[in-house]
């Protein structure tokens, strides 16, 4: 059956060591999109972050953010989907990460909230550009609207405390990593995977259709989902074995080659 939705996740997947996304990349997703494809990305990154994406690859319509929790129209801002955690859970998962001297950051309407300045942190913001809000009381107050919240895992203990985490808050909340520094934990059962099948949904679009592209522990779950899921083969080892087809590395433009020889054949 022809493919009619792409979903691309953006680092390590489509963008290079650089953080841009190739001409190659660009003109391969132009032609599918000509070819009556939807294109569209599924990022753990909020919209500020990946708005420069979005001009870069001249993409419209939905796009998936943090890790699967939202769904937004490109053009309007209009959030078309929101899996929100819970006060009280934002809270333990808060506390749980002071206690772990683990920095955390949550986010509200695309704004960094985070108890005290860290380097990691620092660095995050820093790197997109993104608005933020140091508040001491961050563990004493009741959030609402928070698509994730994002910890920094110290070099070295990053597999002990992804682990930690996942067994603190197995049953509670949905806890995945983009890398092996950054534990994204979302609500509980929300990946990217289902919001694709969200997306698909809406769009009409049977899940044999649907191509998933990724590299990293928070693209596994869309790429088993997915009729065809696809990995990087500079990709977590635990998800190229998953994957149905493996395609060179970003930084070879392995989303053009997929878009190119698989996609449009």
């Amino acid at each position: 059956m022809a493919i009619k939705l792409i979903a691309l996740d953006i680092d390590g997947t489509l963008t290079n060591q650089l953080h841009t996304v190739s001409p190659r990349n660009i003109a391969a997703i132009q032609k599918a999109k000509e070819a009556g494809i939807v294109v569209t990305l599924a990022t753990g990154r909020g919209c500020i972050a990946t708005k420069p994406i979005w001009e870069q690859t001249n993409l419209h319509g939905s796009s998936i953010q943090y890790g699967g929790a939202m769904i937004v129209d490109i053009d309007s801002g209009r959030i078309e989907k929101l899996h929100a955690l819970e006060p009280a859970v934002i809270r333990d998962i808060l506390n749980f990460a002071a206690e772990q001297d683990v920095p955390a950051q949550i986010y509200v309407d695309e704004t960094v909230i985070l108890e005290k300045i860290n380097p990691s942190s620092k660095g995050y913001i820093g790197r997109h550009n993104l608005p933020y809000i140091i508040d001491p009381d961050i563990r004493k107050k009741d959030f609402q609207n928070v698509p994730k919240i994002l910890a920094f895992a110290s070099n070295g203990r990053e597999e002990a405390l992804f682990e930690t985490f996942r067994e603190r808050f197995g049953g509670v909340a949905q806890v995945s990593r983009s890398n092996p520094v950054f534990i994204e934990i979302n609500c509980l059962g929300v990946t990217k995977a289902t919001a694709l099948k969200e997306l698909s949904g809406q769009l009409g679009i049977d899940r044999s259709e649907v191509c998933a592209l990724g590299d990293n522990f928070l693209d596994r779950e869309m790429i088993e989902w997915a009729g065809l899921g696809v990995c990087m083969d500079d990709g977590a080892e635990e998800v190229k074995a998953v994957a149905d087809l493996i395609v060179p590395p970003c930084d070879e433009d392995g989303v053009a080659y997929f878009i190119e020889h698989y996609a449009l054949a």
